[in-house]
């Protein structure tokens, strides 16, 4: 069974004013930050026929998160998300049990493991990871009343930085923080970045955070592999996102939305990095350890065998499914589900579009 589907749209504040309409054929004159292809149930895809029209049905319909382990999407960032962490496998199954129990609070939005790596469609800026001690430190020594965090900084007490970061962010000091990064002697595009975050943050608790974590960018099909538990925040472009199927996000800062500290300092990974992955356009992006692979294919054909989960994302042009079961079209800002236990099928491309692959079997 081959089934096509359109994007689930979200409509989150950080998202770029029409920013996903070239795929979702929807204007509506506010932020459109995520479209989403998959099953999770916080936006199952609504399925297609073959002019375009929705069917009635989703995608959880047809397959449970069992069979359709990733979820995809479409990302538009207009300005930083949230200072985030995504719990593992064990930390989200534990937490997702917890909160069963009467009075404690909603955290988690499911009970698995979320790892997601970000390949770039533009050019693209993230913070993930942690930028070195030294270096964090010489960042906010610059900042008035931060000697007890960069103090931790150098004991490389991560816990007790953020929460000493935490407890003395005001707007004043969260002003500091471009000047900080230029007398700490950083390039002019990462003391823009946090140029960004004084002005679109300027009262939130969590933005002196991002002072301890890493800067990177991303030309047009590179990527950034982030594990569950290595601390991140997109800071604005827009991308292809890929994921294990959770909508699990425990945030730190830079949002209106709960911050959970205690719950988030648990989920952290201090034994994993984020993986930046250098290819050629078109190259494909197989992260070490990772539950998929992804492909931008322009203008080509490729096989898609059996044997695994498979969603191929229409992002520009015309592309074209075929198998033993039949030829499927796919108009810009669709997808075609192919189950694992479904036939080899082919994808013919006359544009762009997005290959993903569990390695999950």
């Amino acid at each position: 069974m081959v089934l096509v589907v359109r994007g689930a749209v979200k409509d989150y504040d950080w998202g770029i004013v029409d920013g996903l309409a070239a795929w979702s054929d929807e204007a509506t004159g506010g932020p459109q930050a995520e479209l989403w292809f998959g099953v999770h149930p916080g936006g199952p895809s609504p399925l297609v026929d073959p002019v375009g029209d929705d069917t009635g049905e989703h995608l959880g319909h047809h397959f449970d998160v069992e069979e359709i382990p990733l979820l995809v999407k479409l990302l538009a960032a207009a300005r930083p998300l949230s200072v985030q962490v995504h719990p593992d496998a064990e930390t989200a199954a534990a937490g997702w049990k917890r909160q069963q129990q009467p009075g404690e609070a909603r955290v988690l939005s499911d009970p698995y493991e979320k790892t997601e790596m970000m390949i770039a469609l533009e050019p693209f800026e993230a913070f993930a990871g942690w930028r070195s001690a030294e270096q964090a430190a010489s960042i906010l020594e610059n900042v008035q009343g931060t000697s007890a965090a960069v103090a931790a900084i150098r004991a490389h007490d991560i816990p007790a930085a953020i929460r000493e970061l935490l407890s003395i962010s005001a707007p004043e000091r969260i002003g500091q923080l471009a000047s900080a990064a230029q007398a700490a002697g950083l390039p002019i595009e990462q003391i823009e970045a946090y140029r960004t975050v004084q002005e679109q943050y300027p009262n939130d608790t969590g933005a002196l955070l991002t002072a301890m974590l890493d800067y990177l960018t991303l030309d047009i099909g590179e990527a950034v592999y982030v594990p569950a538990g290595v601390p991140h925040s997109y800071i604005r472009g827009t991308g292809v996102e890929v994921m294990t199927s959770s909508d699990n996000v425990i945030r730190l800062g830079l949002t209106g939305k709960p911050v959970f500290v205690d719950r988030a300092i648990e989920a952290l990974r201090l034994d994993l990095e984020p993986q930046i992955v250098r290819a050629e356009f078109g190259d494909t992006l197989w992260p070490t350890a990772s539950p998929f692979v992804v492909r931008l294919l322009r203008d080509g054909r490729e096989k898609l065998p059996k044997g695994a989960y498979r969603i191929v994302v229409n992002v520009e042009g015309k592309a074209i499914i075929d198998s033993d079961i039949g030829e499927i079209s796919l108009r810009q800002g669709t997808a075609a589900v192919i189950g694992a236990g479904d036939p080899d099928a082919w994808v013919q491309t006359a544009g762009l579009v997005a290959v993903v692959q569990s390695t999950q079997r």
